[in-house]
């Protein structure tokens, strides 16, 4: 059996563990400080990307990336305060492409899977995702959706809907040659992370895929573009780099922590608006990456 279904096969079955030991509040604060560390920082490096693709690296040049990222992250919580719903159908929409585009260029890396092959199993992994989050977790998407003032999800739509597009993704990989090595580590994938969702709450589930099946990805990517390695070394001067980023954001949690009462809000919403507005941006950015390193 491949390392890497290994390797995700112990992530897993880790965290279901965990899942069955711990109370929802603890899953919560797992996820939430996951989210807000090694989340934060797989993000905390996109202007070392844009100066890299650019090859831009005057003072003037690096001011203006930083306002023209800043400027994409403002009209994003603009964009979620005058269309709620609409920008949360966006986000969901950006993030099925992001979450699937990371997760197969890292599972194809240095095969002969271009982008135009990639982008059914990209758009299907991705939905996938999703559909089993929400499954799993109907009631609080749910709630989350009215704060949004947004249409409610109905299950046995959602359980018809991952049926059908699991089916169609299993066959396709089955089906051409280029996909079929993929086949059993896909399956399992996917069975595990519902298992994972059906006894986990919302932000512990997705943590756990977001860190470890995403943002750590991500970041090995992201090194060895950055400095066309991905030695110890280089991983160092890319957290480093990060750091201030990911201070800011403890601070923010602190803060947030000691100002807010969080009984009293649905904190929810507000997590998904902040994760939306640095994600359009982000995304764009990962998207110009692996373009250029073709």
């Amino acid at each position: 059996m491949p390392k890497i279904i290994i390797s995700r096969t112990l992530i897993f079955l880790i965290s279901i563990g965990l899942s069955y030991l711990l109370p929802v509040i603890y899953q919560d604060i797992v996820g939430f400080l996951l989210i807000l560390s090694i989340g934060v920082i797989h993000g905390a490096n996109d202007l070392l990307i844009i100066k890299k693709y650019t090859r831009k690296d005057s003072l003037k040049s690096q001011i203006n990336h930083f306002l023209y990222y800043l400027g994409i992250v403002f009209l994003g919580f603009l964009f979620f305060y005058a269309f709620p719903s609409i920008a949360l159908l966006s986000f969901v929409l950006v993030s099925i492409y992001h979450f699937g585009e990371q997760h197969w260029e890292s599972n194809s890396f240095n095969t002969n899977l271009y982008k135009g092959k990639k982008i059914f199993p990209i758009i299907l992994h991705g939905s996938t995702f999703f559909l089993v989050i929400f499954i799993n977790n109907i009631d609080v998407v749910n709630d989350v959706l009215a704060s949004f003032n947004s249409i409610f999800l109905d299950y046995s739509v959602l359980e018809t809907l991952l049926i059908i597009l699991f089916s169609i993704y299993m066959l396709m990989l089955l089906s051409f040659e280029l996909f079929r090595r993929y086949f059993i580590g896909e399956f399992l994938f996917f069975l595990l992370l519902y298992f994972l969702t059906m006894n986990s709450s919302l932000i512990y589930g997705f943590s756990v895929y977001f860190i470890f099946f995403h943002s750590i990805l991500s970041i090995k990517d992201q090194v060895s573009y950055i400095y066309e390695d991905d030695k110890s070394q280089y991983i160092k001067k890319y957290l480093i780099n990060a750091l201030p980023y990911l201070l800011l954001a403890l601070f923010f949690l602190v803060g947030f922590y000691f100002f807010v009462d969080i009984e009293s809000i649905n904190i929810l919403p507000i997590i998904f608006t902040f994760l939306a507005a640095i994600t359009f941006p982000h995304v764009i950015v990962i998207e110009k990456m692996y373009s250029t390193m073709k």
